[in-house]
């Protein structure tokens, strides 16, 4: 009997398709966009939908549509730069705790139980409070706890593939740790850790967004998702779409990631 890779479910495919246009749509509009999605024009301020400006423009004047897609592109790159991070450490430690054992495993424990008992964005608040707004400050309220996640999987995934027949006979025959850990423990270990960070994304990109909206994101004149609905809430009544248009946007990328993330988990089930 031939065997066959399995498929893709629709749903995943469909979160792959959705977050891939929000980030097109993210990458392309402000390059494709004649208009400066920084440049106040107060003569063209709150102007409706039209053919002209296809979501009108804010209380400054700036084309909604190309300062949606500009923040975006701002909101996914720092979502991405936290995930990248926080995955490279949560690998890292979560191998070396499942092959090592000992004190690197009960810190990896006690930091989880650190971040099971303390709200992430709660201490990014307390982290970010102290530090100047900006996106290295979320980078840095984001990291110290987001890394858990990944490290608990893979130190699962350490200990389950350590204890295969395979890498038993291996450490018989004198292999060293380290060659196991490069060669055999961290590949099996790689598909669980892009599961997580696939889930991590969405979470990062929300969490970026919040601290955004509480004046911690990046200063003016840059904005992301967060600083745009922050913009907006003083017009919220008057000019709804202001906050709506981004706030959708952010929805939309969340929705695609999460449908990925749950197609990923069917094929990398997290030990």
């Amino acid at each position: 009997m031939t065997g066959h890779r399995p498929r893709m479910p629709a749903g995943g495919v469909a979160g792959a398709l959705l977050f891939g246009a929000i980030v097109l749509f993210c990458c392309a509009a402000p390059v494709l966009s004649p208009y400066d999605p920084h440049r106040p024009d107060l003569a063209r301020a709150l102007l409706p939908v039209s053919g002209e400006h296809w979501l009108g423009t804010d209380q400054l004047g700036r084309d909604l549509l190309t300062r949606t897609a500009e923040a975006g592109r701002a909101s996914l790159l720092l979502a991405f730069a936290v995930t990248a991070v926080t995955t490279s450490v949560g690998t890292v430690a979560g191998a070396v705790a499942g092959l090592v054992g000992g004190r690197p495993d009960r810190l990896l424990r006690l930091a989880a139980t650190v971040a099971l008992a303390l709200p992430g964005l709660t201490l990014a608040l307390a982290l970010a409070g102290v530090l100047p707004p900006g996106p290295v400050t979320v980078l840095i309220a984001l990291v110290p706890l987001g890394w858990v996640s990944c490290g608990l999987v893979v130190r699962a995934t350490v200990l389950r593939t350590a204890a295969s027949d395979h890498v038993l006979a291996s450490r018989a025959m004198g292999a060293s740790r380290l060659h196991l850990l490069r060669r055999t423990i961290v590949p099996h270990a790689i598909g669980p850790a892009l599961t997580v960070a696939t889930g991590d994304l969405a979470k990062t990109l929300v969490a970026a967004t919040s601290l955004s909206f509480l004046g911690i994101g990046p200063p003016p004149p840059h904005v992301d998702w967060g600083g745009m609905v922050n913009e907006a809430t003083a017009l919220l009544v008057v000019t709804p779409r202001l906050a709506v248009v981004p706030a959708v946007a952010l929805a939309l990328a969340s929705l695609g990631i999460t449908l990925v993330t749950d197609a990923l988990r069917a094929a990398h089930p997290a030990g």
